[in-house]
């Protein structure tokens, strides 16, 4: 009986050694993503487009259409809902085929309704998550 105790509080030591502290890959993955959307709906369209991967040498004719195509997407949802009043992170799932983590966005807008987007996101070199 004693061997059993022991062997039980050994267990129980592995089990709270090993559980994992601090965020996790897809906490971070779904952090990022909401944090460039909070950024749209401030209005910072340069900071939603440095939240996209491999945005570093776009052209600047290329670079300028990205931000009127934000800009009216905006004005869109505005239009359309009387623009969005917060961004909250619903659920972020690893695709390993993909390679990628897919953050499920909830946009609720200033009109009571709600869309759930999703948001490709992949890890850079640097260990930050940009959108796909």
């Amino acid at each position: 009986m004693r061997h059993v105790i022991c062997l039980l509080l050994f267990a129980a030591f592995v089990v709270l050694g090993c559980s994992q502290t601090g965020p996790t890959a897809e906490d971070l993955a779904g952090q990022a993503a909401k944090s460039y959307y909070d950024r749209l709906l401030a209005g910072d369209m340069e900071g939603f487009l440095s939240g996209r991967a491999e945005t570093d040498s776009l052209p600047d004719d290329y670079r300028r259409q990205l931000l009127t195509a934000y800009e009216q997407y905006k004005q869109q949802l505005e239009k359309l809902h009387g623009g969005i009043a917060s961004v909250t992170v619903s659920n972020v799932r690893c695709d390993s085929t993909l390679q990628l983590m897919q953050a499920f966005l909830l946009l609720n807008f200033n009109d009571s309704t709600k869309e759930e987007i999703i948001v490709p996101m992949v890890q850079q070199a640097d260990g930050q998550w940009r959108m796909r």
